[in-house]
């Protein structure tokens, strides 16, 4: 009976330090480090294409608020298929019916909250200047230049 005891519990210690050791032994080993790597020899060049990207902020938010629109109504559009084919195979259960009924009600109430968002965005442009969503302009600090170390 204790040599049963003993061999359990040598299997229990044996088991511990085997997890330790898988587990230590690639932080032992030597590695590479990238950094020591040699520099190259030519310089690096990176150019920016002007004509590509986004030239302004306001440009740039007004894109995605294009696009957030977009995605959204896209998303509405899904849920409430996804709400019909619900209704369409309930069989007539009407738990299954009543899930349906609540994802398209859902599904309309976003659509309206959208429509809702979008308009008054549109008035808020409207009433600040901004005649498009897609031409805002935020101005910036011209001429300025941030000394160098000062981020």
């Amino acid at each position: 009976m204790t040599n049963n005891l003993f061999y359990d519990y040598y299997i229990k210690e044996m088991k511990k330090l085997t997890i330790l050791a898988t587990l230590t032994t690639p932080f032992l080993a030597a590695t590479t480090v990238l950094a020591q790597l040699p520099t190259p020899t030519g310089a690096i060049n990176i150019t920016v294409d002007p004509t590509k990207g986004y030239s302004t902020l306001g440009e740039f938010i007004g894109n995605f608020l294009t696009l957030a629109l977009a995605i959204a109504i896209l998303v509405v559009l899904v849920m409430l298929i996804w709400g019909a084919f619900e209704w369409i195979t309930s069989g007539g259960d009407k738990e299954a019916v009543g899930k349906a009924r609540g994802r398209i009600i859902n599904a309309l109430i976003g659509l309206a909250v959208l429509a809702i968002a979008f308009a008054l965005a549109r008035v808020a442009g409207g009433f600040l200047g901004f005649t498009n969503l897609n031409q805002i302009h935020i101005p910036g600090p011209s001429g300025v230049t941030p000394a160098p170390g000062s981020f």
